[in-house]
Protein backbone atom coordinates (compact mmCIF):
# COMPACT_ATOMS: atom_id res chain seq x y z
CA UNK A 1 0.00 0.00 0.00
CA UNK A 2 1.31 3.11 -0.84
CA UNK A 3 2.24 5.81 1.76
CA UNK A 4 -0.21 8.09 2.57
CA UNK A 5 1.33 12.06 2.15
CA UNK A 6 2.29 13.51 4.79
CA UNK A 7 0.37 16.91 6.01
CA UNK A 8 3.59 20.04 5.59
CA UNK A 9 4.04 21.39 9.02
CA UNK A 10 2.52 24.45 10.01
CA UNK A 11 4.92 27.13 10.43
CA UNK A 12 5.94 27.69 14.04
CA UNK A 13 4.13 31.45 14.89
CA UNK A 14 5.64 34.28 17.48
CA UNK A 15 3.44 33.75 20.97
CA UNK A 16 1.55 37.40 22.16
CA UNK A 17 2.39 37.26 25.39
CA UNK A 18 -0.05 40.05 27.83
CA UNK A 19 1.76 40.96 31.02
CA UNK A 20 0.38 43.39 33.60
CA UNK A 21 3.95 45.02 35.08
CA UNK A 22 4.75 47.24 37.84
CA UNK A 23 5.41 50.78 37.70
CA UNK A 24 8.72 49.95 38.56
CA UNK A 25 9.70 47.51 35.82
CA UNK A 26 8.02 49.78 32.94
CA UNK A 27 10.50 52.51 34.36
CA UNK A 28 13.17 50.01 33.66
CA UNK A 29 11.50 48.93 30.47
CA UNK A 30 11.47 52.65 29.60
CA UNK A 31 15.50 53.41 30.33
CA UNK A 32 16.59 50.47 28.54
CA UNK A 33 14.15 51.60 25.85
CA UNK A 34 16.45 54.94 26.03
CA UNK A 35 19.52 52.95 25.48
CA UNK A 36 18.64 51.41 22.92
CA UNK A 37 17.03 54.05 20.56
CA UNK A 38 20.61 55.26 21.38
CA UNK A 39 21.95 52.30 19.79
CA UNK A 40 20.09 52.51 16.50
CA UNK A 41 19.69 56.14 16.06
CA UNK A 42 15.98 56.03 15.94
CA UNK A 43 13.00 55.04 18.38
CA UNK A 44 11.84 51.70 19.49
CA UNK A 45 9.18 50.59 20.88
CA UNK A 46 8.79 49.38 24.71
CA UNK A 47 7.27 46.12 23.36
CA UNK A 48 10.85 45.34 21.36
CA UNK A 49 12.66 46.11 24.48
CA UNK A 50 10.87 44.23 26.48
CA UNK A 51 11.10 41.26 23.26
CA UNK A 52 15.10 41.46 23.05
CA UNK A 53 15.57 41.71 27.02
CA UNK A 54 13.56 38.11 27.19
CA UNK A 55 15.50 36.73 24.81
CA UNK A 56 18.71 37.53 25.33
CA UNK A 57 17.89 36.99 29.66
CA UNK A 58 21.13 38.16 29.96
CA UNK A 59 21.91 40.17 33.54
CA UNK A 60 24.04 42.89 32.48
CA UNK A 61 21.23 44.36 30.39
CA UNK A 62 18.68 44.76 33.30
CA UNK A 63 22.22 46.23 35.39
CA UNK A 64 22.23 48.68 32.95
CA UNK A 65 18.77 49.63 32.74
CA UNK A 66 18.94 49.81 36.87
CA UNK A 67 22.08 52.33 36.59
CA UNK A 68 20.53 54.57 33.81
CA UNK A 69 17.92 54.97 36.92
CA UNK A 70 20.78 57.56 38.43
CA UNK A 71 23.47 58.31 35.99
CA UNK A 72 25.24 60.70 37.42
CA UNK A 73 25.64 58.98 40.81
CA UNK A 74 26.77 55.75 38.41
CA UNK A 75 29.22 57.70 36.47
CA UNK A 76 30.85 59.20 39.73
CA UNK A 77 31.27 55.68 41.43
CA UNK A 78 32.77 54.53 37.79
CA UNK A 79 35.64 57.41 37.70
CA UNK A 80 36.55 56.38 40.97
CA UNK A 81 36.53 52.52 39.90
CA UNK A 82 38.62 53.60 37.05
CA UNK A 83 40.83 56.18 38.34
CA UNK A 84 41.72 53.75 41.66
CA UNK A 85 42.73 51.06 38.61
CA UNK A 86 39.46 48.93 39.96
CA UNK A 87 37.65 46.32 37.88
CA UNK A 88 34.87 47.84 35.84
CA UNK A 89 31.68 45.49 35.20
CA UNK A 90 30.57 44.96 31.69
CA UNK A 91 27.12 46.81 32.67
CA UNK A 92 29.54 49.63 33.70
CA UNK A 93 30.98 49.75 30.25
CA UNK A 94 28.25 49.59 28.24
CA UNK A 95 26.58 52.22 30.54
CA UNK A 96 29.97 54.54 30.25
CA UNK A 97 29.70 53.94 26.10
CA UNK A 98 26.42 55.15 25.89
CA UNK A 99 27.28 58.41 27.24
CA UNK A 100 30.60 58.87 25.12
CA UNK A 101 28.54 58.07 22.21
CA UNK A 102 26.18 60.82 23.49
CA UNK A 103 29.19 63.41 23.79
CA UNK A 104 30.55 62.27 20.40
CA UNK A 105 26.90 63.47 18.37
CA UNK A 106 26.17 66.08 21.13
CA UNK A 107 26.19 69.92 19.62
CA UNK A 108 25.67 69.09 15.52
CA UNK A 109 24.90 72.85 15.39
CA UNK A 110 26.80 76.03 17.63
CA UNK A 111 29.55 73.76 18.40
CA UNK A 112 31.62 75.88 20.49
CA UNK A 113 34.39 72.95 19.95
CA UNK A 114 34.17 69.94 18.27
CA UNK A 115 35.88 66.19 19.29
CA UNK A 116 39.49 66.37 19.46
CA UNK A 117 40.69 64.33 16.35
CA UNK A 118 42.95 62.54 19.26
CA UNK A 119 39.96 61.36 21.27
CA UNK A 120 38.07 59.99 18.30
CA UNK A 121 41.35 58.10 17.61
CA UNK A 122 41.06 56.84 21.16
CA UNK A 123 37.24 55.68 20.41
CA UNK A 124 38.65 54.07 17.29
CA UNK A 125 41.84 52.41 19.45
CA UNK A 126 39.65 51.25 21.91
CA UNK A 127 36.76 49.63 19.78
CA UNK A 128 39.31 47.12 17.84
CA UNK A 129 40.72 46.49 21.56
CA UNK A 130 37.34 45.03 22.18
CA UNK A 131 37.11 43.79 18.68
CA UNK A 132 39.40 41.44 18.86
CA UNK A 133 38.34 39.64 21.92
CA UNK A 134 35.51 38.56 20.49
CA UNK A 135 35.00 34.79 21.19
CA UNK A 136 32.90 34.41 17.94
CA UNK A 137 35.10 35.54 14.85
CA UNK A 138 32.16 36.01 12.71
CA UNK A 139 29.85 38.19 13.25
CA UNK A 140 26.47 39.07 12.11
CA UNK A 141 26.93 42.70 13.40
CA UNK A 142 30.24 43.62 10.76
CA UNK A 143 28.01 45.32 8.45
CA UNK A 144 26.19 47.79 11.05
CA UNK A 145 29.58 48.93 11.97
CA UNK A 146 30.76 49.31 8.67
CA UNK A 147 27.43 51.44 8.43
CA UNK A 148 28.54 53.81 10.89
CA UNK A 149 32.19 54.32 9.49
CA UNK A 150 33.00 56.90 7.04
CA UNK A 151 32.04 56.25 3.63
CA UNK A 152 34.81 57.43 2.10
CA UNK A 153 37.45 55.15 4.01
CA UNK A 154 35.65 51.97 3.61
CA UNK A 155 37.82 49.81 0.52
CA UNK A 156 37.48 50.12 -2.64
CA UNK A 157 35.06 47.68 -4.06
CA UNK A 158 36.65 45.05 -6.39
CA UNK A 159 35.75 45.47 -9.96
CA UNK A 160 32.13 43.60 -10.90
CA UNK A 161 31.52 43.98 -7.08
CA UNK A 162 27.88 44.85 -5.68
CA UNK A 163 26.81 46.05 -2.73
CA UNK A 164 25.70 42.66 -1.36
CA UNK A 165 30.03 41.96 -1.39
CA UNK A 166 30.26 40.33 2.27
CA UNK A 167 31.33 42.51 4.81
CA UNK A 168 34.42 40.53 7.23
CA UNK A 169 36.40 41.36 10.42
CA UNK A 170 39.44 42.11 8.19
CA UNK A 171 36.88 44.57 6.17
CA UNK A 172 36.05 46.38 9.14
CA UNK A 173 39.94 46.81 10.61
CA UNK A 174 41.15 47.99 7.47
CA UNK A 175 38.22 50.67 7.47
CA UNK A 176 38.75 51.50 10.97
CA UNK A 177 42.69 51.89 10.42
CA UNK A 178 41.83 54.13 7.62
CA UNK A 179 39.65 56.53 9.63
CA UNK A 180 42.23 56.56 12.26
CA UNK A 181 45.07 57.25 9.40
CA UNK A 182 42.94 60.06 7.96
CA UNK A 183 42.06 61.36 11.26
CA UNK A 184 45.67 61.72 12.21
CA UNK A 185 46.02 64.78 9.60
CA UNK A 186 44.91 67.91 11.58
CA UNK A 187 43.34 69.17 8.89
CA UNK A 188 40.79 66.89 8.48
CA UNK A 189 37.37 67.15 10.34
CA UNK A 190 34.15 65.17 10.59
CA UNK A 191 30.95 66.88 11.62
CA UNK A 192 28.98 63.82 13.57
CA UNK A 193 30.92 61.02 14.40
CA UNK A 194 29.19 57.90 14.40
CA UNK A 195 31.72 55.67 15.38
CA UNK A 196 30.50 55.71 19.04
CA UNK A 197 27.61 53.86 18.21
CA UNK A 198 30.20 50.72 17.69
CA UNK A 199 31.75 50.61 21.03
CA UNK A 200 28.69 50.11 22.44
CA UNK A 201 27.02 47.48 20.35
CA UNK A 202 30.54 45.32 20.54
CA UNK A 203 30.08 45.97 24.63
CA UNK A 204 26.41 45.20 24.31
CA UNK A 205 25.73 42.54 22.24
CA UNK A 206 29.11 40.86 21.01
CA UNK A 207 30.14 37.64 23.08
CA UNK A 208 33.41 38.75 25.15
CA UNK A 209 35.33 36.99 27.67
CA UNK A 210 35.33 37.75 31.42
CA UNK A 211 35.45 41.35 32.73
CA UNK A 212 39.11 41.45 33.62
CA UNK A 213 40.15 41.33 30.09
CA UNK A 214 37.58 43.76 28.93
CA UNK A 215 39.22 45.96 31.31
CA UNK A 216 42.70 45.22 30.32
CA UNK A 217 41.96 46.46 26.67
CA UNK A 218 39.43 49.68 27.65
CA UNK A 219 42.02 50.92 30.75
CA UNK A 220 44.57 52.62 28.55
CA UNK A 221 41.36 54.44 26.56
CA UNK A 222 39.54 55.45 30.41
CA UNK A 223 40.61 58.94 30.62
CA UNK A 224 39.51 59.90 27.09
CA UNK A 225 36.62 57.91 27.30
CA UNK A 226 35.50 59.59 30.76
CA UNK A 227 36.12 63.10 29.26
CA UNK A 228 33.78 61.85 26.31
CA UNK A 229 31.15 60.56 28.67
CA UNK A 230 30.94 63.58 30.91
CA UNK A 231 30.32 65.71 27.55
CA UNK A 232 27.76 63.55 26.59
CA UNK A 233 26.36 63.69 30.62
CA UNK A 234 26.38 67.79 30.30
CA UNK A 235 24.85 67.54 27.26
CA UNK A 236 21.54 65.10 28.48
CA UNK A 237 21.47 67.28 31.69
CA UNK A 238 23.01 70.71 31.75
CA UNK A 239 24.76 69.34 34.84
CA UNK A 240 28.59 68.49 35.35
CA UNK A 241 29.61 65.63 37.12
CA UNK A 242 30.92 67.01 40.14
CA UNK A 243 30.11 64.71 43.44
CA UNK A 244 28.38 66.77 46.55
CA UNK A 245 30.72 68.09 48.78
CA UNK A 246 31.03 68.73 52.18
CA UNK A 247 32.19 71.78 54.27
CA UNK A 248 35.24 69.03 55.28
CA UNK A 249 36.39 69.12 51.79
CA UNK A 250 37.18 72.66 51.10
CA UNK A 251 40.38 73.84 51.93
CA UNK A 252 41.86 77.04 51.10
CA UNK A 253 42.73 78.40 48.19
CA UNK A 254 45.00 81.29 47.16
CA UNK A 255 43.72 84.33 45.28
CA UNK A 256 44.67 84.19 41.90
CA UNK A 257 46.59 87.45 40.86
CA UNK A 258 45.16 89.86 37.98
CA UNK A 259 47.00 90.06 34.53
CA UNK A 260 46.86 92.91 32.42
CA UNK A 261 47.66 93.12 28.33
CA UNK A 262 47.88 96.98 26.62
CA UNK A 263 44.58 98.37 28.57
CA UNK A 264 42.68 95.64 29.47
CA UNK A 265 42.36 93.86 32.69
CA UNK A 266 41.05 89.59 33.35
CA UNK A 267 40.63 88.76 37.33
CA UNK A 268 39.85 86.09 38.66
CA UNK A 269 37.39 84.43 41.39
CA UNK A 270 37.65 81.20 42.49
CA UNK A 271 33.76 79.57 43.47
CA UNK A 272 32.40 76.15 44.85
CA UNK A 273 35.05 73.33 44.51
CA UNK A 274 36.94 74.16 40.80
CA UNK A 275 34.05 76.76 39.48
CA UNK A 276 36.40 79.73 37.72
CA UNK A 277 34.63 83.41 37.46
CA UNK A 278 36.67 85.83 34.94
CA UNK A 279 36.22 89.60 34.70
CA UNK A 280 37.12 91.51 31.97
CA UNK A 281 37.89 95.05 32.73
CA UNK A 282 38.00 97.53 29.39
CA UNK A 283 39.87 100.66 29.24
CA UNK A 284 39.11 103.43 30.87
CA UNK A 285 38.43 104.77 35.09
CA UNK A 286 34.56 103.99 34.72
CA UNK A 287 35.63 101.29 32.02
CA UNK A 288 32.81 98.21 32.11
CA UNK A 289 33.42 95.21 33.16
CA UNK A 290 32.34 92.01 31.70
CA UNK A 291 31.87 88.39 33.44
CA UNK A 292 32.13 85.29 32.18
CA UNK A 293 31.67 82.40 34.43
CA UNK A 294 31.47 78.52 34.50
CA UNK A 295 32.99 76.37 32.65
CA UNK A 296 30.61 75.98 29.49
CA UNK A 297 30.42 79.78 29.06
CA UNK A 298 34.42 80.51 29.37
CA UNK A 299 34.83 77.52 27.01
CA UNK A 300 32.92 79.42 24.20
CA UNK A 301 34.21 82.44 24.82
CA UNK A 302 37.77 81.32 24.30
CA UNK A 303 36.76 79.15 21.54
CA UNK A 304 35.25 82.37 20.14
CA UNK A 305 38.51 84.42 20.38
CA UNK A 306 40.10 81.76 18.47
CA UNK A 307 38.05 81.93 15.79
CA UNK A 308 37.88 85.16 14.82
CA UNK A 309 41.51 85.70 15.01
CA UNK A 310 43.14 88.51 12.63
CA UNK A 311 44.34 86.23 10.23
CA UNK A 312 41.40 84.11 10.05
CA UNK A 313 38.88 83.98 6.94
CA UNK A 314 35.78 83.54 9.45
CA UNK A 315 33.86 86.21 10.08
CA UNK A 316 31.08 85.10 11.81
CA UNK A 317 30.73 82.60 14.92
CA UNK A 318 27.91 81.38 17.35
CA UNK A 319 27.67 78.76 20.12
CA UNK A 320 25.23 77.97 22.49
CA UNK A 321 26.26 81.29 24.43
CA UNK A 322 27.87 84.14 22.57
CA UNK A 323 27.62 85.42 18.97
CA UNK A 324 30.86 87.27 17.61
CA UNK A 325 31.59 88.65 14.37
CA UNK A 326 33.93 90.75 12.13
CA UNK A 327 32.70 94.18 10.32
CA UNK A 328 34.00 97.28 8.59
CA UNK A 329 35.68 100.30 10.95
CA UNK A 330 33.36 103.16 10.39
CA UNK A 331 36.38 104.77 9.29
CA UNK A 332 36.71 102.13 6.80
CA UNK A 333 40.36 101.92 7.54
CA UNK A 334 40.47 98.48 9.23
CA UNK A 335 37.82 95.53 10.99
CA UNK A 336 35.81 96.31 14.18
CA UNK A 337 35.09 92.75 16.52
CA UNK A 338 32.01 92.70 18.29
CA UNK A 339 30.52 89.74 20.47
CA UNK A 340 27.15 89.67 22.23
CA UNK A 341 25.73 87.07 24.65
CA UNK A 342 22.00 85.32 23.81
CA UNK A 343 21.32 85.49 27.25
CA UNK A 344 21.18 89.22 27.92
CA UNK A 345 21.78 90.83 24.94
CA UNK A 346 24.91 92.71 25.44
CA UNK A 347 26.91 93.86 22.97
CA UNK A 348 30.69 94.98 22.96
CA UNK A 349 33.02 96.14 19.68
CA UNK A 350 36.37 96.34 19.88
CA UNK A 351 39.30 97.28 17.04
CA UNK A 352 41.56 94.92 15.27
CA UNK A 353 44.48 96.32 18.23
CA UNK A 354 42.29 95.77 21.20
CA UNK A 355 40.68 92.22 19.71
CA UNK A 356 44.12 91.21 19.78
CA UNK A 357 45.03 92.63 23.32
CA UNK A 358 42.25 90.32 24.90
CA UNK A 359 43.16 87.11 22.73
CA UNK A 360 46.87 87.66 24.28
CA UNK A 361 45.14 88.41 27.85
CA UNK A 362 43.40 84.89 27.83
CA UNK A 363 46.27 83.05 26.25
CA UNK A 364 48.90 84.34 29.01
CA UNK A 365 45.81 83.42 31.76
CA UNK A 366 45.77 79.64 30.33
CA UNK A 367 49.56 79.29 30.96
CA UNK A 368 49.05 80.34 35.00
CA UNK A 369 49.25 77.15 36.90
CA UNK A 370 46.35 77.67 38.67
CA UNK A 371 44.27 78.36 36.03
CA UNK A 372 45.40 75.08 34.01
CA UNK A 373 45.09 72.86 37.25
CA UNK A 374 41.55 74.20 37.85
CA UNK A 375 40.73 74.58 34.06
CA UNK A 376 41.62 70.29 34.35
CA UNK A 377 39.75 69.48 37.16
CA UNK A 378 37.05 71.44 35.42
CA UNK A 379 37.58 68.95 32.10
CA UNK A 380 36.97 65.79 34.63
CA UNK A 381 33.26 67.32 35.06
CA UNK A 382 32.18 68.69 32.15
CA UNK A 383 34.10 66.89 29.61
CA UNK A 384 35.60 67.70 26.23
CA UNK A 385 33.54 70.83 25.60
Amino acid sequence: MPEKPQKPEKPTQGQTLSLRISDALFARLERAKQLMSSKKGDSVSTSEVAKQLLESAREDRFEVADMMAKPTETLLEIRRKGEAQHILSRAEWILLSHFVQKGLEAYAERTPNPVSNESLIAVLDAFLAVYELRTERASSRDPYYMSNLPSECHPAKAKGADDSERVTAETVRRTVAETRKRLSEPAVKWGTFLAGRNLLILLEDEKLPAADAVNRALRPFFPVLWRLAARGHYFLTQESLRAKSSSQDSFYQPPIPSIKEGDFTLSFNRGESNDLYLLLSFPGPRGPMYPVSGYPKITEFCAMLAALAPDSPTRRWEGGHFLGYVAASEEGKGKDYWFRAHQNGITFGLSEKEWKSVQALFRRAWELPEIRMAWDALTLEYGEL
